[in-house]
C-alpha cells in the first residue's frame, strides 16, 4: 500500500513484510477462521508506509532533491492507476449487482474513495466491525484515505523539522507520537468509531515507522538481538492476527502489539543477517509484497459483489476460489496497471500526469453523483422490489438495545440497566435472558403473555450460559443474572434463547439445572430461520429474478438439525421446549413477511417486531404460557 524505496536502498524482507500484512488482511475479509484478527494487517502496512515514506523525504531533502511535484508524481503513479480501474469495474458490477439504496450508498463511497475522505464518510456511517460492513464493496478504502492524508500533511511539517538538530527534529516526532496514541486511547473511551477510523488518532502508527527509518531508534547491537527481535516482532503479527477478533477493543492498546511487531522485524532486518530476513526475502513472500496494493484494492470489491449475488456466508471452496480470483487480479493489476505507469514511461510529462489524474477523478466523482442524485437509477426496478430492498429496520427500540439489550456497538458504554429486572408485583415475572436472538423476543412475548411482566437481560453473541465464556459484556451481563439477580430472586418463569449451535446443548443442561432451582417454569426457545443474506434482499432478488423458489434455497441448512437435537435432549428433563422452526417453518415452508407484507426478519435471522409478535402469537397458541 505504499511506494518503494530507491532501489540503492531495496530491501526484500519488507516487500515480504507486506505480504505477511496482505495475507492476513484478505483471509479476515474471506472469513478464514484462524485469522479472525487480519484487520491488524493494515496496521503492519501504515508502519511501513511511515518507514519507507520518512526515509525517501529524508534522503532527497538531504541531496536538496526534494520537490513536492516529484513526490505527488509518485505518489499517483503509484496509488490511482490500480484504484481507478478498480472503481471502473466496480461501477459496472455495481449496475448489475445493487438495488437502488445500495447503489445510492455505493456511489457516496465512491465518492469519498475518490476524494480520499472514506475513512471520514465511514467514521460518520458505520463501524468497521458492525453487522452489515461487509456489504460494502470499497469499505477498505478507508485505509487508504487514511494513507493519502498522512503524504499530504507529513511532509508539509516534516521538512521544516529536518532544518533543525537531530536530537530536536526526533524529540518532536516522538512528541507527536505519544500524543497521537494518546489521543487514540481517548477516543476509544468515549468514541471509538473515531480512534479506528481518523487520521490524528492513527497517525503514531505511521510515526513508528517515520522514527525507525530517521534513527530515532536505538540500533541493536548484536546479531542474536537482531534474531530475537525479528522472531518476536513475527510472533506478534502472527498472534494478533490469530488471537484479535471483532471483540477486541481496537485500536488502542492492542494495536501495539502488530504495530511494535512490525517495527521490530524493519528494525531487526537493517543488517539482513537473520533467518526472519531471509525468511521474508524469499521470491514467494517478495512477490506477493509487490502485488499487494493492487491485490488490497481488488480483494473487497470482488469478495462483496460475490456475497451479495450468492450469498453471505461463503463455503471452505468458495473460500479458496475467491482468494485464488483475489490473487490473479492483483497480479494482472499489478504487471499489465501498474507497472506500466510506474516504470514503463506511460504519461511522462508530469503535467500531463496530473491531468490525466484530475479528469479520472472528476469522471469518477460524475459517475458516483449519477448513482446519488438518481438514487440509485431507481427507474430500474419496478416499486415493491425497490420497497424491498429499501426496507430498513430500528431495532434499538424493540430490542431495547443499550438498557436491556447491549450490543456489541454500545459494550463500551452502556451496562444493563437497572430497571430490566425490577420485579412487577402485580404481574408474574418473567426473566428473558440470551444474546440478541432473545432480545428481539421481547417485543412479542410483553404483548403476548397475558398477565407477564417480562424481565430482560441480553447482550449479543453471548449464550446464557454458567460457564464463563465470551466477551467482556458477556460476562458482565451472564453474571449479572447467575452470580447476582438470580441467586437473590426466585421468578414465575425464566425464558433462555439464543443462536444456539450443536456444542451449547451441552453447556446448557448445567445452566438449566441450576435455572430450574429458581423458578417452576423453565423455556427454551429453539432456533428460529436463518438464511446466508438479509431476508429483504432475498425478497427483492427472488421478486427480481421470479425465482419464488430462492428464498428457500438461501435458508440456512442445519437449523432444522440443531432444533431436533435440542427437543430430543431436553424432552427427558421438566424443562419445556417451544420450536420457532415448527411454529414459522411448518411442512419446510417458511413465513417470511407479516400482514402488512413486509420481511418478518430484518437480516439474515433478527426478528421485527411485527414478526416477534407473530411467532409470539403462535408459541402462545401452542402451549406457551
Amino acid at each position: 500500500m505504499s511506494t518503494t524505496q530507491p532501489q540503492a536502498a531495496y530491501r526484500p524482507d519488507i516487500d515480504g513484510l507486506r505480504a505477511v500484512a496482505i495475507g492476513v488482511v484478505v483471509a479476515y475479509h474471506l472469513g478464514v477462521g484462524f485469522t479472525k484478527g487480519g484487520y491488524i494487517g493494515v496496521d503492519v502496512f501504515f508502519v511501513i508506509s511511515g518507514y519507507l515514506i520518512s526515509g525517501i523525504i529524508a534522503k532527497e531533502a538531504a541531496g536538496s532533491r526534494f520537490s513536492f511535484g516529484h513526490f505527488y508524481d509518485r505518489r499517483i503513479r503509484r496509488l490511482f492507476p490500480a484504484l481507478f480501474a478498480a472503481f471502473a469495474v466496480s461501477s459496472l458490477v455495481a449496475l448489475v449487482v445493487l438495488f437502488p439504496p445500495e447503489l445510492e450508498a455505493f456511489g457516496r463511497s465512491l465518492a469519498g474513495a475518490t476524494l480520499f475522505v472514506a475513512n471520514v464518510l465511514f467514521f460518520n456511517g458505520a463501524g468497521y466491525f458492525t453487522e452489515g460492513i461487509d456489504a460494502i464493496p470499497l469499505i477498505h478504502t478507508w485505509s487508504l484515505a487514511v494513507e493519502e492524508q498522512f503524504y499530504l500533511f507529513f511532509p508539509v511539517m516534516f521538512l521544516p523539522l529536518l532544518r533543525l538538530r537531530r536530537k530536536v527534529m526526533l524529540a518532536a516526532l516522538w512528541c507527536a507520537a505519544v500524543l497521537s496514541f494518546a489521543f487514540s486511547l481517548y477516543l476509544m473511551t468515549h468514541m471509538p468509531e473515531a480512534a479506528f477510523y481518523l487520521l490524528p488518532a492513527r497517525a503514531w502508527e505511521l510515526l513508528i515507522g517515520a522514527l525507525l527509518a530517521l534513527g530515532g531508534v536505538p540500533a541493536i547491537p548484536t546479531r542474536t538481538g537482531r534474531q530475537w527481535a525479528g522472531a518476536l516482532g513475527l510472533v506478534a503479527i502472527l498472534a494478533a492476527a490469530g488471537a484479535f477478533n471483532k471483540n477486541v477493543s481496537f485500536p488502542g492498546w492492542p494495536a501495539l502489539l502488530p504495530c511494535l511487531g512490525a517495527a521490530a522485524i524493519i528494525h531487526s532486518g537493517r543488517e539482513r543477517d537473520t533467518w526472519v530476513h531471509d525468511l521474508l526475502a524469499r521470491r514467494s513472500f517478495v512477490f506477493l509484497g509487490l502485488i499487494s496494493y493492487s491485490l488490497y484494492v481488488w480483494h473487497m470489491p470482488l469478495i462483496v459483489f460475490y456475497k451479495l449475488e450468492f450469498g453471505r456466508y461463503l463455503s471452505n471452496v468458495d473460500k479458496a476460489l475467491l482468494g485464488m480470483a483475489s490473487l490473479t487480479l492483483g497480479a494482472l493489476s499489478w504487471r499489465f496497471i501498474e507497472r506500466p505507469f510506474r516504470f514503463g514511461g506511460l504519461l511522462s510529462r508530469r503535467r500531463d500526469l496530473f491531468a490525466a489524474a484530475a479528469a479520472c477523478m472528476v469522471a469518477t466523482l460524475a459517475i458516483s453523483a449519477a448513482f446519488v442524485l438518481n438514487r440509485g437509477l431507481e427507474s430500474r426496478y419496478p416499486e415493491d422490489i425497490r420497497k424491498l430492498a429499501a426496507f430498513r429496520y430500528d431495532q434499538a427500540g424493540p430490542m431495547r438495545e443499550g438498557a436491556c439489550f447491549i450490543s456489541r456497538s454500545v459494550a463500551s458504554k452502556a451496562s444493563l440497566d437497572p430497571a430490566c429486572l425490577e420485579l412487577d408485583p402485580a404481574k408474574k415475572n418473567y426473566l428473558l435472558v440470551g444474546d440478541s436472538h432473545a432480545a428481539h423476543l421481547w417485543a412479542g412475548l410483553e404483548g403476548a403473555l397475558a398477565g407477564v411482566h417480562v424481565l430482560q437481560a441480553t447482550a449479543s453473541g453471548c449464550a446464557p450460559i454458567l460457564r464463563d465464556r465470551g466477551a467482556a459484556r458477556c460476562r458482565a451481563v451472564m453474571d449479572r443474572v447467575f452470580n447476582d439477580f438470580l441467586q437473590n430472586h426466585r421468578l414465575d418463569g425464566i425464558i433462555v434463547a439464543a443462536n444456539w449451535t450443536e456444542r451449547d446443548i451441552a453447556d446448557l443442561e448445567p445452566t438449566l439445572a441450576f435455572l430450574a432451582s429458581r423458578t417452576d417454569h423453565l423455556v427454551v426457545v429453539g432456533p428460529v430461520p436463518t438464511y446466508r443474506d438479509g431476508l429483504p434482499r432475498l425478497l427483492a432478488r427472488s421478486a427480481a429474478r421470479r425465482d419464488p423458489g430462492l428464498v428457500a434455497r438461501e435458508r440456512e441448512a442445519g437449523r432444522e438439525r440443531i432444533d431436533r437435537i435440542f427437543a430430543e435432549r431436553l424432552a427427558k428433563t421438566k424443562v419445556t421446549y417451544v420450536s420457532p422452526l415448527a411454529t414459522l417453518c411448518p411442512a419446510g415452508d417458511c413465513v417470511t413477511r407479516d400482514e402488512n407484507g413486509d420481511p418478518i426478519q430484518f437480516d439474515y435471522g433478527h426478528l421485527t417486531e411485527a414478526g416477534a409478535r407473530l411467532l409470539a402469537r403462535r408459541l402462545v397458541e401452542q402451549g406457551l404460557h
